[in-house]
């Protein structure tokens, strides 16, 4: 993906005169994201029946002259659309951009991410499960755009189009949603990060039929939406997104386009361990350890278990989200696979925008502290030194707060 600098519009005006004599006025859908530093980058997609590259307008809000890119145009698979994209660089820390697709005039804008947080806080929408039905999942993001977050987290199963050719409705669907309802009412597009799920893959765990091939082709021929549509985490299907020194987020994938044991592992241990100096490390991903509904001894939730949380724990990392499950929970702080103070809690379990499931006793299963049968995601606040969760249902209401920890705590010899 070719990175771009901004470049002074100085023949504005006849660049329009002569750009609006072709080309569609606004996008089908667009979306935001990171590859590179929140604070100084923004991945800007959006979707046209248009081959040739397009322009984005951008400026500084509060100035008045605007900048141009032109797009980089890639496939969208299964469609006679494009995505035009352009990575911006060079950005200011904690500023808001306007910008301008092509030649419609309609302007919205988005936020860089602050350097530290220092006088300030970050606030971090996550869950995943998105779409069952088109409207739970437009329900649920109007409530996260009132809250207002500096971006979102989906952790897997975004349109359940299950990879194939004949669902791509279901991600028209999608990004259509974000377009409409991931945005402010003041006009603030918010930033949306992304896990696969199950139903990002064709036969959705890849290992339980005719195993893993690990290379980019097979990814992009068993998951093409997931890969041909968004940005980050990209190949190979885990990565790390680093905001300044106080977090990191972590994308790992659940035995959907990669094995959870080798390579990804083996990437696990030494991207952790290259920042425990990091004050907040969040892993997300699908498929949960300690499952609200599903079988605590199935496969893929025994291997996230027994591989994954091990290595949380030796490194410092005290939340984890999970999905997958169409439920709400958070777990007591756990260790050593038991109920320990200053153990990892793991919240979740994906119930966005699904027909919520029933859910294991909380009170005889041991290691959830709260759970609902309830479509839900949480709201993280990061703030220097303390982290703290509020859970919300589809309707606004408070489900859960849990929080006010002092991060980080000291390691353990």
């Amino acid at each position: 993906m070719r990175a771009h600098k901004i470049v002074s519009a100085l023949l504005f005006s006849i660049f329009i005169t002569v750009f609006t004599a072709f080309g569609q006025n606004e996008p089908l859908a667009f979306y935001l994201t990171w590859t590179d530093d929140p604070s100084h980058s923004m991945v800007v997609d959006w979707h046209l029946e248009r081959l040739d590259p397009d322009t984005l307008f951008i400026r500084e809000k509060g100035k008045t002259k605007w900048s141009f890119l032109e797009s980089d145009v890639l496939p969208y698979p299964f469609s006679t659309r494009y995505v035009h994209r352009i990575s911006v660089q060079g950005l200011k820390p904690a500023r808001e951009y306007e910008i301008k697709f092509g030649k419609s005039e309609r302007v919205y804008f988005f936020r860089t991410m602050p350097k530290n947080l220092k006088n300030t806080a970050l606030k971090i929408a996550i869950g995943g499960d998105s779409m069952h039905q088109k409207e739970w999942l437009e329900k649920t993001n109007r409530v996260v755009s009132g809250l207002d977050p500096d971006f979102v987290i989906i952790g897997g199963d975004m349109a359940y189009e299950n990879g194939v050719a004949e669902n791509v409705g279901r991600i028209y669907d999608w990004f259509d949603a974000y377009s409409k309802t991931l945005v402010t009412e003041e006009g603030r597009i918010l930033p949306c990060l992304v896990a696969a799920g199950n139903h990002e893959v064709v036969r959705g765990y890849h290992s339980a039929h005719q195993g893993y091939v690990q290379n980019d082709e097979f990814r992009n021929r068993i998951a093409p939406y997931f890969y041909g549509l968004f940005a980050f985490p990209g190949q190979p299907g885990y990565n790390v997104l680093d905001f300044g020194d106080y977090l990191s987020l972590i994308i790992l994938d659940t035995e959907h386009s990669n094995p959870i044991l080798g390579a990804q592992t083996d990437w696990l241990k030494s991207t952790l361990a290259a920042r425990q100096d990091v004050a907040f490390k969040l892993p997300i991903y699908h498929v949960p350890a300690y499952p609200s509904v599903r079988a605590y001894g199935d496969k893929v939730q025994t291997l996230v278990r027994e591989t994954w949380t091990p290595i949380f724990e030796q490194y410092g990392v005290q939340l984890a989200f999970e999905n997958h499950d169409h439920a709400y929970k958070r777990t007591f702080p756990i260790k050593n696979m038991q109920v320990a103070e200053g153990g990892i809690v793991y919240v979740g379990d994906g119930s966005w925008g699904v027909t919520p499931r029933d859910i294991h006793p909380v009170d005889s299963t041991w290691y959830l502290q709260v759970a609902q049968k309830i479509r839900a995601f949480t709201l993280l606040t990061l703030e220097d030194g303390a982290y703290r969760i509020t859970s919300y249902d589809e309707d606004g209401r408070v489900i859960d707060q849990f929080g006010d920890k002092i991060w980080p705590r000291k390691q353990e010899d």
